[in-house]
């Protein structure tokens, strides 16, 4: 790997400043080969857990850490137990805030997208009604006009009737007068 394209950290812990030291009694009370099978399940754990954070890294798009073991450690950081887990919660605890981040920028976006959706649609209909209240309005004045039509018709012929009555009761007079 060339120089600066991975970041190198040694999880392994070198120093345990959080324990108390062993009364004498308790250290000859211990038998070698479980303390040695205890201290190899933690360090698998601790392998674990880093392996789980390398995961969700990478998930992100950024580059995994590189466990060391056995190498010479004037190249690297070296964490001791608590501080190693204090970093692996923070890497853990930022990795699931950025997905919650991400989800929350993700339903946004579909919010608003929606939204907008929602809003071309409203617009449309709005534009439809719009539309729709124009064309009663020239069929309302369209029918008053008809209807001022249809009255000056009926007028015209209300008074045509009346002269007609007129001049056939002047006729009716003349004839009786006549016979």
């Amino acid at each position: 790997m060339t120089e600066g394209s991975q970041i190198f950290l040694l999880p392994i812990s070198t120093s345990d400043s959080t324990k108390e030291p062993l009364s004498p009694v308790a250290s000859k009370a211990q038998d070698p080969s479980l303390l040695s099978n205890r201290l190899m399940i933690e360090k698998q754990q601790e392998e674990a857990e880093w392996e789980s954070i390398n995961g969700l890294l990478m998930t992100h798009g950024f580059k995994p850490l590189c466990l060391v073991k056995g190498a010479d450690l004037r190249d690297f950081i070296v964490f001791d137990k608590q501080s190693s887990q204090k970093m692996r919660q923070i890497l853990k605890t930022l990795m699931e805030e950025t997905t919650r981040q991400q989800s929350m920028i993700r339903e946004l976006i579909e919010t608003n997208q929606q939204l907008k959706s929602e809003l071309q649609l409203e617009q449309n209909r709005a534009a439809h009604q719009e539309q729709r209240a124009n064309d009663l309005q020239q069929i309302m004045d369209s029918v008053k006009s008809k209807i001022g039509e249809l009255e000056d018709e009926s007028l015209n012929r209300v008074c045509q009737q009346q002269n007609r009555i007129k001049d056939l009761q002047k006729e009716y007079k003349m004839l009786q007068v006549l016979y």
